[in-house]
């Protein structure tokens, strides 16, 4: 680490395109130490997520990069040539990795952010994986090698949740960090004629949709009160799930449609708005490494005081 009081520290975001990764890095930047504090933070990150970014303070500077979009290799490539050259150049003190995967050798402090809990499910592996063509599934193993040989390489290793944690060293050994649960406000109650249930979430086939959607008919069978989700999680969005079709059919059936409205995916804002309109929140997914769409519902200042029925998920908050 360097002598220096104050350090130049690189934030290494460039596959932060959508979900949780954008939550995640837009909050961030809105928490770092202040100008006043003599640090310096430069951030690589996809154009699109770097245009979304406003009202940022003087020392935070964007490094817009498309590589997050790119293919495998050359992201492997870019992550551990490319960016040790940027770090060299800079003369920057500290890399933060914040998406899973790291350097290698890295010539300065590293501290890897792991929050993608899908490469150590056992759940997704037996249901979904074994569905998927061998590329797929060579794909899959590639990457939890990278992400296990990064956590090796960096100097901290950081998850977001203890279950994360877990999961992550039964493949790999490493120490863990973590920090305490931050107070915060409950937002106030609104009431809605008809019980709005929410779920916020990008579709992927472990998201498991289907399940919810199965779910309203019986709902609304069951009593005068009715019931309507409203979700991101558009199965015709994500068309390389192996569940989408299945997905696609049921949300179209006769005694779904009425009930489900397909929104997004939003912005932060429309996203909060969202919120406010919510009775209960919903997260039937099958694997989570964090769950932000719990943390914004609760970090909303003016949402209802939204129940919260999710899957028994590998997910501690």
């Amino acid at each position: 680490m360097s002598g220096r009081s104050t350090m130049k520290i690189v934030i290494n975001a460039a596959s932060a395109k959508m979900g949780g990764a954008v939550t995640y890095l837009t909050n961030l930047l809105r928490h770092v130490p202040p100008p006043e504090s003599g640090h310096e933070f430069l951030v690589l990150l996809p154009p699109g997520t770097a245009e979304a970014q406003k009202n940022l303070a003087p020392n935070i500077k964007l490094f817009p990069s498309p590589v997050g979009s790119a293919g495998l290799w050359k992201r492997i490539w870019w992550s551990q040539v490319t960016l040790r050259s940027f770090l060299k150049r800079q003369r920057a003190d500290v890399l933060f990795s914040s998406a899973n995967f790291g350097m290698f050798f890295c010539p300065i402090r590293q501290v890897l952010l792991i929050q993608n809990l899908l490469y150590f499910s056992d759940i997704y592996q037996q249901m979904f994986l074994p569905r998927h063509r061998l590329r797929k599934k060579i794909n899959f193993r590639l990457r939890r090698w990278l992400l296990c040989r990064s956590a090796q390489a960096a100097d901290v290793v950081m998850t977001p949740s203890e279950a994360m944690l877990e999961a992550l060293r039964e493949y790999t050994h490493l120490p863990g960090l973590d920090g305490p649960p931050e107070k915060r406000e409950r937002p106030r109650s609104c009431e809605e004629p008809t019980v709005v249930l929410l779920f916020p979430s990008l579709y992927a086939e472990h998201k498991n949709l289907g399940t919810l959607l199965k779910a309203l008919p019986l709902l609304n069978g069951s009593g005068r009160r009715k019931f309507l989700l409203r979700t991101t999680a558009a199965p015709n969005w994500m068309n390389w799930a192996v569940t989408f079709k299945d997905d696609l059919a049921l949300a179209q059936s006769p005694d779904v449609a009425p009930r489900v409205e397909f929104i997004g995916p939003l912005g932060r804002e429309q996203t909060l708005e969202t919120y406010r309109h919510a009775d209960i929140l919903v997260f039937p997914s099958l694997v989570e490494s964090f769950g932000y769409p719990m943390v914004e519902a609760m970090a909303a200042e003016s949402a209802p005081r939204q129940p919260c029925i999710s899957a028994r998920l590998a997910l501690r908050i």
